[in-house]
């Protein structure tokens, strides 16, 4: 009977590395929401980052039989699957808004050119004195 291994790819230090870069991540996040120089709905996902970060680190080992199920025999690759994975949906969440907000952007400068081109109007048929030509 062969003894089971302890190793877990992923050394002591590195282990509380990580767990302190993502609690430092966390409350870099939840002070800038709080101090409101970012939104709530766009730090959510930001925070989820930072916990499966931290649970990833805190739990090697679950990490280790995951990555085992899925073909992944090194455990760090598979937390860089899933940093990779999580930049992906931080990046198709960003690209929703940013289309959102360049659509409203266009509509805005329509309406804009609109109502500038109505006050134009409005001035010459009012004429200098703001009364009636």
């Amino acid at each position: 009977m062969q003894p089971v291994s302890m190793y877990t790819g992923l050394q002591l230090r590195a282990q509380l590395f990580v767990v302190a870069l993502g609690l430092v991540v966390l409350l870099f996040i939840l002070n800038q929401v709080r101090r409101k120089h970012i939104r709530e709905e766009y730090s959510l996902l930001w925070i989820l980052s930072a916990v499966v970060l931290l649970l990833s680190a805190t739990f090697i080992r679950s990490v280790e039989r995951l990555s085992h199920l899925v073909g992944i025999y090194y455990p760090p690759a598979f937390l860089f699957l899933i940093a990779i994975l999580m930049v992906m949906v931080l990046q198709f969440h960003f690209s929703t808004v940013i289309s959102t907000l360049r659509e409203q952007n266009k509509n805005l400068t329509q309406d804009l050119g609109i109502l500038a081109a109505e006050v134009k109007d409005l001035r010459r048929t009012l004429g200098p004195g703001g009364e009636r030509a």
